[in-house]
């Protein structure tokens, strides 16, 4: 049976105008009963039966379909997340490179320096000395290595200046190593992110396939509900009852109206409730969880709206591993907010949706590694996670 003969007939139903629909009798196992079946069922109890059984077998069958599309969803979501905790845990370590190379910069330039001053004391004495003059008689376009390489043979000279060559050349040595680490690891950090990009897209499609299929098994499974709480009601206007309420149900599922008030900075609180969980370390998290927390925890109210702090283009909605059901949005400028936790059936936007500044995208939830309905709010720079409450701080926004 097409969609359109089903909204007509359930059109008709809640108008009360039962008699009066005209469809096709179901020819296929997997079609619906029409209206006027489920009336004749209703008055033989062996057709009655047999139409249950049906309508049962019906909607379990419709909600495999819905769950497996969200178990290819959540699959590709996980991986999605996996391959974007790579890049941040790349992107610590550049950090963590790059402060040593500073480190071993200063402490070659240091040691640079006392080779230059012997340098500068022996040439002042070396008219006395020819090992020394010769060693030194180098022109000006000497390098680096040529003078350490010098230096290095004064150690027959005396054992200070053998020690202090050999900690210029130690210190040259490690400056290099960790730059060529630092180097390593940002050529890492591109592969990382082209890896993540893939997955991302991967997690892209199969969340829309998915929306689109539990979306559509869903409709089928009000109307089949419907037909079936028809089918085993004990009057005719107990069964219209049942029809008049499928519209209704699907509205208000659908209706997602409310909006936070925007700052003249053009941000919104995307949740309220008090703060469960800080941007940071936590050696106490939640099994499943990650060590470094890169978000701000709000302690909302299961199925409370979640609000789009800034304006900007939905990047993904669906399945995230860990976290559970999550939007991100590209707010422009290279930041990026997002939203996790999210119910199941909670999320109402989708990708490539532009939202505005406390616009309701979502509701409250637990899924994912939370042990308790809440928001987990992220902010970033650059893709590189920032503590959500001093950047929105500086936003007009207390979190």
């Amino acid at each position: 049976m097409g969609s359109h003969t089903r909204r007509a007939m359930i059109a008709a139903a809640a108008a009360g105008v039962v008699a009066l629909v005209a469809v096709p009798v179901a020819a296929q196992a997997d079609e619906y009963p029409t209206w006027a079946e489920v009336q004749r069922a209703r008055k033989d109890v062996r057709l009655q039966a047999q139409e249950v059984a049906r309508l049962k077998s019906l909607l379990a069958k419709s909600r495999e379909l819905a769950e497996a599309a969200q178990r290819e969803a959540q699959a590709k979501g996980a991986t999605y997340q996996a391959a974007r905790a790579r890049v941040d845990a790349a992107s610590e370590r550049i950090d963590t490179i790059a402060k040593q190379v500073k480190r071993d910069r200063r402490r070659a330039d240091e040691a640079m320096q006392r080779a230059g001053q012997l340098a500068a004391q022996l040439s002042r004495t070396g008219g006395t000395d020819p090992e020394t003059s010769l060693l030194f008689s180098g022109g000006s376009d000497e390098g680096p290595s040529d003078f350490l390489a010098k230096l290095g043979r004064l150690s027959k000279l005396t054992e200070s200046n053998g020690a202090i060559a050999a900690d210029a050349q130690a210190a040259k040595n490690a400056a290099e190593a960790t730059q060529a680490q630092l180097q390593e690891a940002k050529d890492q950090l591109v592969e990382l992110r082209n890896q993540a990009k893939v997955a991302l897209d991967a997690a892209v499609r199969a969340s829309e396939a998915a929306n689109a299929k539990v979306q559509a098994e869903e409709d089928k499974q009000v109307e089949l509900q419907a037909l079936l709480d028809a089918l085993q009601a004990k009057s005719d206007s107990v069964a219209a009852g049942y029809q008049r309420g499928v519209a209704a149900r699907k509205a208000a599922l659908r209706a997602q109206t409310a909006t936070k008030a925007v700052t003249t900075t053009g941000w919104a609180l995307p949740a309220s409730g008090p703060i469960t969980g800080r941007f940071g370390p936590r050696p106490n998290q939640p099994a499943g969880a990650n060590y470094f927390h890169r978000g701000t925890d709000i302690g909302a109210a299961y199925g409370s709206p979640i609000y789009a702090a800034h304006a900007g283009t939905v990047t993904y909605a669906g399945w995230f591993g860990t976290y559970g059901y999550w939007i991100e949005i590209n707010n422009g400028d290279g930041i990026s907010t997002g939203y996790a936790h999210i119910r199941p059936g909670g999320i109402f936007v989708r990708v490539g949706q532009q939202v505005t500044a406390g616009q309701n995208i979502a509701s409250v939830g637990a899924t994912g590694a939370a042990t308790g309905p809440h928001l987990h709010f992220e902010t970033r720079v650059n893709e590189v996670a920032q503590d959500a409450q001093p950047f929105m701080a500086a936003r007009g926004i207390t979190l």
